[in-house]
């Protein structure tokens, strides 16, 4: 037996070995090679996609034709803004140059009337939909030019990959994940945190807080993603006094979250499936919480102990919970037609009653059809046919009205 352990451990030490780091997997999983397949009039797909035409950005700027063009004229001419895109005799906008548009002209932002918020999107049943319901209400956020935020998704799930297939990697990219940025006064020794040799090279933390999320194909999107090498969060907690295990906790809430929201104004977590210090730590500084669940008997089951476990959990966080200011639970990957589902639900609206969100994500092909590409269903067209249409409307109306009735909630809690 001895033999075997010892084998086994020896097995460990040459696997870390060629363990690739945070930036060598992002930059292997990242290095995507656009085909002619992969361009619409020399477009990448993904830019396209989210492109608008003249009359489009017109009226999202509520401006006229003639106002527009005068004022476009003197941003290209200043170098505000590069040329469009044509398409035959339209002209298009990146999302990137609308938003670039959108403050020229001065159209008012979310912030301007509104607080930052994060929102936790938490369940420890692995399989509920967390990742997926987290980048589609990320992606739907984004998008909304309407309420003009800024938006940021934090990965703090360790095996997860939330927005990796969006992510753009610059040559000087700074790769730290947030637990890099939490642990760094903690493990001083530790070589693989690059938080310390960056401070030690005179960056403060807040440049590095500000800095450390990757852009995205979407001008008001980013991430911060998490790597497995965070698992040792529970390891150096659980090494700590009682005084520091405190700190530790507080530090997402209390150094962490306010310079994020001086970059960001709605923050999305998806968190790891497990009651963990990593999940007390985002707990502690969390505003609002949303725990997805796949309507069939073991989900609910497993969702119902998650809910118990939670509400003794947050009673013995440093604040007791108070940060809490809102909670919600959504059916998400749900199929009507499935009488065992649909019965589920039924359950669901009974026990959960007006804390159910009345609007679900359906479920649908083109939800597993776009994650295979690193897209949510939001960032493809109909006509490329990555599924039935039948398919890809249901998958694109049910997130749509699900963010629409999360939306909704969200800027009258954050509402100043």
């Amino acid at each position: 037996m001895t033999e075997l352990i010892e084998s086994i451990r020896h097995t460990a030490i040459n696997m870390n070995k060629e363990q690739s780091t945070l930036e060598e997997a992002l930059k292997s999983q990242l290095r995507v090679n656009v085909t002619d397949e992969d361009l619409v009039d020399g477009v990448d797909r993904l830019i396209y996609n989210h492109s608008l035409n003249k009359t489009q950005v017109i009226k999202q700027l509520g401006t006229t034709k003639p106002t527009f063009a005068k004022k476009l004229a003197e941003a290209v001419e200043m170098g505000i803004i590069g040329e469009h895109t044509s398409q035959g005799v339209q002209h298009l906008y990146t999302n990137e140059q609308v938003h670039v548009l959108m403050e020229y002209f001065g159209v008012p932002k979310y912030r301007d009337h509104h607080d930052g918020k994060l929102i936790l999107i938490a369940n420890h049943k692995g399989g509920t939909g967390k990742s997926s319901t987290t980048l589609a209400l990320a992606t739907s956020t984004a998008l909304d030019l309407n309420l003009n935020a800024r938006v940021l998704v934090i990965d703090l799930d360790p095996q997860g990959s939330a927005g990796q297939g969006t992510m753009r990697v610059a040559d000087n990219s700074i790769y730290v994940t947030m637990t890099d940025i939490l642990l760094a006064e903690f493990e001083p020794d530790n070589e693989g945190n690059a938080v310390n040799a960056l401070l030690a090279n005179g960056y403060t933390l807040e440049t590095i807080i500000k800095e450390c999320a990757f852009s995205t194909h979407l001008a008001n999107l980013s991430v911060i993603t998490a790597f497995p090498s965070d698992e040792r969060f529970v390891d150096t907690y659980w090494q700590l006094d009682e005084k520091n295990q405190e700190r530790l906790l507080r530090k997402f809430s209390n150094v962490v979250l306010p310079v994020l929201k001086e970059e960001f104004d709605i923050i999305y977590g998806d968190m790891p499936p497990q009651d963990s210090p990593i999940t007390w730590s985002a707990l502690e500084a969390a505003e609002m919480l949303l725990v997805p669940v796949t309507p069939r008997y073991y989900d609910y089951a497993s969702t119902t102990n998650f809910m118990s476990n939670l509400a003794e959990r947050l009673s013995m966080l440093p604040s007791q919970g108070e940060n809490l200011q809102w909670y919600k639970v959504a059916a998400v990957n749900y199929q009507e037609s499935s009488k065992p589902e649909y019965d589920t639900f039924q359950k669901l609206m009974r026990s959960v009653r007006h804390k159910l969100m009345t609007a679900t994500i359906a479920h649908s092909d083109a939800f597993t059809a776009t994650a295979a590409t690193g897209r949510t269903v939001l960032d493809i067209k109909k006509s490329e046919e990555i599924c039935t249409k039948t398919q890809f409307d249901i998958a694109v109306d049910s997130v749509k009205l699900f963010y629409k009735q999360f939306k909704n909630e969200l800027i009258q809690l954050a509402a100043r």
